[in-house]
């Protein structure tokens, strides 16, 4: 499966993508709880449902509970996962943390145009999240395609820091100047 590109030519598969090592890496996968997090303060009230098990404020303790997931597991997980080394149970937390936020549509998809008419992203991640949803929307197990379109997002989100920061030297280096 491909995450990025419309044709092959343009196209980066998953192992590559993954061991990379480019950008900056989050400890672990705490990035999922951080992506989480920061969407659930960016998003309305109105917006996001809860889990079965929790209110909407808990809803990510909720998902590590319905998982059987631990704070210390999540931080055991490597900073780049290939994906076929994941086991199943961290892969259905990120489609409970999506499906928590509200960011899937009835068929278990990620609804980028929702998102974008919220204002949760703006024109340009909206795009990107178009393209990783595009990418992923083959795959039908939820769980793998949750972790698929999270995984995307965070690398887009990394290269976008990435490339702010090599904007940013230039200009630094002419107002020290």
């Amino acid at each position: 499966m491909y995450q990025f590109g419309m044709d092959r030519e343009n196209a980066t598969e998953r192992g590559e993508m993954y061991s990379s090592g480019k950008g900056m890496a989050l400890p672990r996968l705490t990035w999922l709880v951080i992506f989480a997090a920061a969407i659930l303060f960016l998003m309305p009230l109105g917006r996001v449902t809860a889990t079965p098990t929790g209110a909407p404020s808990s809803f990510v303790q909720a998902c590590l509970e319905q998982h059987k997931i631990t704070e210390e597991e999540l931080d055991e997980l490597p900073d780049d996962p290939n994906p076929e080394d994941i086991d199943m149970k961290y892969k259905c937390y990120a489609n409970c943390l999506l499906n928590g936020l509200g960011f899937m549509d009835e068929n278990g998809k990620l609804n980028a145009e929702m998102m974008h008419d919220a204002g949760i992203i703006n024109d340009d991640s909206y795009e990107d999240m178009i393209e990783c949803k595009a990418a992923n929307d083959m795959e039908d197990d939820p769980c793998e395609y949750s972790f698929g379109v999270m995984l995307c997002a965070r690398m887009i989100h990394t290269n976008d820091e990435n490339d702010e920061y090599a904007e940013a030297v230039p200009m630094a280096r002419e107002v020290i100047m």
